[in-house]
């Protein structure tokens, strides 16, 4: 039989034994923030690639207007040669070197961001993949052994309570 002290006593090591449960079940949450840290790096580098492909048109289109003398878009640029005048051949033969090495440039940027946005896609999606795997397992691990201490602190509450019950009746 157990008596109710054994049993009083025991609470504590069960309060310890969920405090356990409960610190593995918090290294979860530190997980999501780690895994929001990548979402927020992902979108980071999205926005560079849009940035680099924005500046990259821009370019391309700078340096048709140049070639062509058309200006498509409202802009300083095009108000002050309006104004002024257009640059001499020269100037803008000069400009166009300019810009088409910066196109390049660019173009090879763009294809580097392109290439790390893959590679750090692939990357946190198999860490991802590792986690899941793991998280179940561990989750599936720490429930079990919480039901079981649960089953354990009732069995030793019913004992406690049939020898209570036993005492009354012998009154």
């Amino acid at each position: 039989p157990v008596p109710a002290n054994v049993y009083a006593a025991s609470i504590d090591d069960i309060l310890e034994e969920e405090e356990h449960y409960a610190d593995q079940l918090k290294e979860y949450l530190f997980y999501a923030e780690a895994l929001r840290a990548v979402c927020r790096k992902h979108e980071l580098m999205q926005y560079d690639l849009e940035m680099a492909a924005q500046d990259l048109t821009s370019k391309k289109q700078q340096c048709e207007e140049l070639a062509t003398g058309t200006v498509r878009t409202f802009s300083l640029k095009g108000m002050t040669s309006k104004l002024f005048g257009q640059e001499n051949p020269e100037q803008r033969e000069a400009k166009i070197k300019v810009l088409e090495e910066q196109i390049q440039e660019g173009e090879e940027q763009l294809k580097s961001k392109n290439l790390e946005g893959r590679d750090f896609v692939k990357s946190a999606w198999a860490d991802i993949e590792r986690f899941k795997e793991q998280k179940n397992h561990d989750l599936k691990e720490a429930l079990i052994s919480y039901a079981v201490m649960q089953i354990s602190m009732c069995k030793k509450g019913i004992q406690v309570w049939t020898n209570a019950k036993e005492c009354f009746s012998k009154m």
